[in-house]
Order: C-alpha cells, then structure tokens, then sequence
C-alpha cells in the first residue's frame, strides 16, 4: 500500500506511476500491464545502463521500442521494474507490440509508449526531479517531527509527555508500550469509543510475531482500527513498542504516511527517554541496594555517614524494623534476563502494601531479595503478627512470578541499624534451617525456637565436640540404602514408630530394624532408648546450626587485607 502526501508523492521517497503518468512528457499509450500501475518509482534508467544482475526495485527502465521482446520483458519483471517507458523510432512506423502487451500482462509490469519527444535525458531529468523534491519534502518534514519530539526528550518529562507530543503531531491517539508489552503511557484517548487497555491486551497476542525492523500496519480486527506499530530499539535491544491507533476507516493515505515518520522518529526518541529513566532508576536501584547491604552488614564508617545516608534514603535511626529474606531458584542470575528479573521482583516487594507510616525498602542482595520494612512498636505479640503478616503478604505477591520454590524467612524486630543487622543475621539463619529441617515455606526465626535456644550451645567448643562425637559414630559406617544418621533421625521424628520411619525412607521394615541394630551398636547404646534418642537429636541440631551460623560468619566477617 503506498503512503502519499497530499501531492500525491509517497512518503518513503518513491513516486507514483498515477503522478509520473499525468506530467504531459508521459503521456502515452498503455500497452500492457495495468495490473501494475499502483507501483511508485524513485528512479529512471536506460536499458544500457542496467547490468545483468542489478535489482531494479523502484526503478523505471527507458527503453527503445524496437527491442522490446517477451523474453526481455519477463526478465526485467523478475528483477522487480517498476515500468517500461518505450520510445519509438525517429521515423518509421511503431513496431508491432502486441506480443509484448501480452507478457507485460502477464507480469503485471506496466509498459508504456511514449512520444516522439520523450527521449531518456527528458525523462530521467522529470523522474529525478520529483523524486529529489519528494525527498526533500519528506526531510523536512522528518526535521520538524524530530525537533519537536527532541525539545521533549530535552526536558526530561519523561515518558508520558513524549507519548502527549506524538499524539498531537498524529492527532490521534498513542500506546508506549515496554518489552513485555505493558502499557507504560497513553495520550489521545479521549472518546469513549477506543480504549487503551483493550488495545493492548488485542496486541499482546501479535506482538510476538513483528520484528524489530520498521513500521508495521495491523488491523486490529475486521471492524477495528488500524494501527502503526514501531519497535523501541536502544543498542540491538528491543525496549518496547510505540502504537499509534488511525482514528479514521479507512485510513487516509496521506495521514498514514505522515503518521509512518512520527512513528519511526518517535521510537527512536521514545527508547532515548526510556533508557535515560533506566539509567536512573539504575543508579537509584544500586544506591538503594547499597544502603540496605551496608545495613544489614552493619558496614558504615561512624554514626555520620549513617545518618546522611539514611537522611538520603528516609531511614529513621530510632525507628524499629524486621528483615525479610526472600528467596527462589528464579533469582540466582545465570543470564542478563534473569538480573532483570531479580530488579522486577525488587521493585514489586518494595510496592507490597505500601504505607505512610510503615517504612520498606528492598534491594537484591547476593542471591536474595532483601526487603526491610518498619513495624509499630507495641507489645511482642502485636510486632510478631505484623511480621508474619508482612511475610505472608510477600510470599503471596511474589508467589505467581517465582514459583513453589519460593521461601520467606524473619528475624526478630530490632531498633535502628543495629537492630536491622541482627535481624538480617536471624533471617538468613531461618532461612539456612528451614532448608535443612524442611520447615514452612513463611516462617520465622521464633518459628524455630529450638535453634535460638541451643544458638551458644552451638557456638561452644563443648557443644561443637559433642555433637562431633555422636554423630561421626554413625557417619562412618556406611550402607547401599543410606547412612545410619539419617535412618536415626527419621526415627526419632516419627517418635519411635519404626513402620512410620521405614515408610518415610522407602525401607522395608526388616531392612529399618538391621539399621536401627547397627546404629545401636555403633553408639554403644539402645536406640530405642528415651535418653539416647535424645543425645542424637541434641547433636544434630547443634551439627545443623553450627554449619548454618559457621557459612554465615564466613559471609559476615570482613575480608583481611
């Protein structure tokens, strides 16, 4: 379909056979071809001048009329001619061209005789001249386009204002729309006939299908709208897609090739904008995220360069706050899509439940997201709702987007940096056990007070040799069907019954009394017995939190330079 201006010029540069034939130098004598005459051209050669394997897109072919033939006419086709321009002989009859009307017919290629006076040099200079006006037309107006959307773009409006200007230079209404095709602006909507979230949720499913390479045209449905979509393309990245909606039906043929350059100037600035706005949400995002990783390290220099950071970023130093960890074999980054997803899932827990009083800030740190959230002071009871209450909410929100693998784990509230440091420490403690113990997906560091109460215990050189010492006697024998330590704590789990344990590990029953001999003897005591059964239970869960608090202190220690 051709775009043309009001002159009946095409927007891309190329003219019009219509406009080419109505100039009194062509006017001539069809002889075949008609099928092609909606075809536009951009230049003019002689048959002399084209080589043998030249493509001759656009390109009108001035010809004598004595050497037309159906092989000539075939081959020039195939090579995509726009139209043959015959001129006959200086004197003498015309020669006979029917043949030659016949396969222009059956190319669709257009073939005109012209007069006596409309020799190449005439004609060339005709088609060379309007193509060059034409385009220069065209720059212009480009120019005007780009100049306005470029005052916009020099503001730093942002993205709505960029999508206001290219409504009003298209009069119609505009969709920016970002790479997974979420509407991020709309202007131009004012009737109730069009509406922009139908729109977009019409071109969610075709997206997909366009490329990265121009201009395209859809018609939304057979009764719909037509639309111009151009691709947002920053550095061979497709950032988006700019969407503008023809408010005529038919669309005007003028109208859609000025729209065609709105579009394309407008992508182009339109991906200038949106890469300017993640270049600062960037920097916001990594100064975010290395105010939270020196909150929760405790890593300032003095009590000053605290303050002004935490002035920077509204952080109360008297207030009260918990820590939240979150995390999910989704955010452990292999590829750049997977840090883009890590900063979406960052961005929407820091939205969850949003409050003027209860302070949140998240960032992606190491292979979490971290997120930091204000609690009312009150009574333990009420502080302990409002985390698990927090919690829940996060692993709801962020569920759909990360999957079942997704954990949630708490510290205990604490005042100020301090307090957000140890409860940092408590939350990725409850999240090495829950791994370990297979505890509830939301849960937090009160959630297994067992491990908080043997905490120095475990810590202790004491406790580090008991467990030490109970458990390498059932460590070292080992069997085809499973170590002993984990047939013993299966069976101390299930609180003595040996069919329930024997299920839990695949075991026969026979097989699980063999082994529960053999860890007897490897103890040197009954298995079966209260007091032992709760020394192996005493030792693995000190084995569990030393080896979770020891990765911890490794992570947690500053490095010695």
């Amino acid at each position: 379909m051709a775009q043309q201006h009001h002159d009946g010029i095409d927007c891309n540069g190329r003219i019009p056979l219509s406009t080419l034939l109505a100039e009194p130098l062509l006017r001539g004598r069809l002889i075949g071809g008609q099928a092609g005459l909606g075809g536009t051209a951009s230049w003019c050669l002689p048959l002399s001048e084209v080589g043998p394997q030249d493509g001759l897109d656009g390109v009108v072919v001035h010809l004598p009329a004595a050497v037309l033939s159906p092989e000539l006419i075939t081959g020039l086709a195939r090579r995509e001619a726009t139209a043959l321009f015959a001129h006959p002989a200086d004197d003498g009859p015309d020669p006979d061209l029917s043949a030659a009307g016949s396969a222009a017919d059956a190319a669709g290629l257009p073939l005109l005789l012209l007069g006596p006076t409309a020799g190449y040099r005439a004609v060339g200079r005709l088609v060379g001249q309007k193509a060059l006006a034409q385009a220069s037309h065209v720059l212009e107006y480009s120019t005007r386009v780009h100049r306005a959307l470029a005052e916009v773009l020099a503001r730093g409006s942002g993205i709505p204002a960029m999508a206001r200007a290219i409504s009003g230079l298209s009069h119609g209404p505009v969709l920016v729309l970002d790479g997974d095709g979420e509407t991020q602006a709309y202007a131009g909507f004012d009737g109730p006939a069009l509406d922009p979230d139908a729109i977009a949720e019409e071109l969610a499913e075709r997206l997909p299908e366009l490329g990265q390479d121009g201009v395209a045209e859809l018609d939304l449905h057979p009764d719909g709208p037509r639309v111009l979509i151009a691709p947002i393309v920053v550095g061979g990245d497709l950032y988006g897609r700019l969407v503008l909606v023809e408010s005529g039906s038919p669309p005007d043929e003028h109208d859609l090739a000025q729209h065609r350059v709105v579009a394309e100037h407008g992508a182009t600035l339109t991906g200038s904008e949106m890469l300017r706005q993640r270049s600062v949400r960037a920097a916001e995002e990594r100064a975010r995220g290395d105010f939270v990783e020196s909150l929760v390290h405790g890593r300032f220099a003095d009590a000053h360069e605290l303050e002004a950071r935490a002035r920077h970023h509204g952080f109360d130093v008297t207030g009260r706050y918990a820590v939240h960890v979150v995390t999910a074999p989704a955010l452990v980054p292999t590829g750049r899509s997977d840090q883009r997803r890590a900063a979406t899932i960052t961005r929407v827990a820091q939205g969850v439940e949003p409050s003027a009083n209860r302070w949140t800030l998240a960032a992606a740190v190491a292979t979490f997201v971290v997120v930091i959230r204000q609690i009312p002071e009150g009574d333990p009871l009420s502080e302990q709702q409002a985390i698990t209450h927090f919690a829940q909410q996060l692993h709801r929100t962020l569920g759909p987007r990360l999957g079942d693998d997704l954990r949630v784990t708490s510290g205990r509230p604490g005042d100020g940096a301090a307090g957000v440091a140890a409860s940092y420490y408590e939350a990725r403690v409850a999240m090495g056990l829950a791994r370990h113990t297979g505890a509830a997906a939301v849960c937090g560091y009160d959630d297994l007070r067992i491990y908080a109460a043997l905490k120095s215990v475990a810590a202790s050189a004491e406790g580090q040799a008991f467990a030490r010492e109970i458990l390498e006697s059932l460590r070292r024998v080992h069997s085809q069907t499973g170590d002993l330590e984990q047939v013993v704590i299966a069976y101390i789990r299930s609180a003595g019954n040996l069919n329930a344990a024997a299920r839990t590990l695949k075991l026969h029953r026979n097989t699980m009394l063999y082994k529960l001999d053999r860890a007897s003897r490897a103890l040197r005591m009954d298995i079966r017995s209260a007091d032992t059964q709760f020394m192996v239970w005493l030792a693995h869960h000190i084995d569990t939190l030393a080896a979770v608090t020891g990765a911890l202190t490794e992570e947690f220690t500053p490095p010695i330079h």
